[in-house]
């Protein structure tokens, strides 16, 4: 995916492309994100779809609980979807900075 050492640098067009293309797959992963929590929230506590879009999105984005999970099953997902938030998190901004950390490192290696 990525030009190795010994490869010029790519034009910046086909930089646009490739952190078009990270960007996409951040987002997609964002989206499957909330389809999983929203599932989940109507599945384990029986929230309406508008209430678990709103508890999924508020628990993805790291603004914690908008609605407090009456049942034991609710809790525990909400729980265990918290912490799978938080690893998207991570895993998006990854997706997102590795190829303007892979460039930068690119570009000072050809220095070389």
């Amino acid at each position: 995916m990525y030009e190795s050492k010994s490869s010029p640098l790519i034009d910046k067009s086909a930089f646009r492309r490739r952190m078009s293309l990270h960007v996409l797959a951040a987002f997609a992963l964002v989206v499957i994100t909330l389809v999983l929590g929203v599932a989940g929230h109507v599945y384990f506590d029986n929230m309406a779809l508008d209430a678990a879009l709103v508890a999924s999105v508020t628990l993805t984005s790291g603004l914690g609980l908008s609605v407090i999970p009456e049942s034991t099953s609710g809790k525990l997902f909400t729980g265990l979807f918290g912490i799978f938030s938080g690893y998207v998190y991570i895993a998006t901004s990854t997706i997102v900075i590795a190829p303007i950390l892979h460039r930068l490192l690119h570009k000072f290696h050809l220095d070389d």
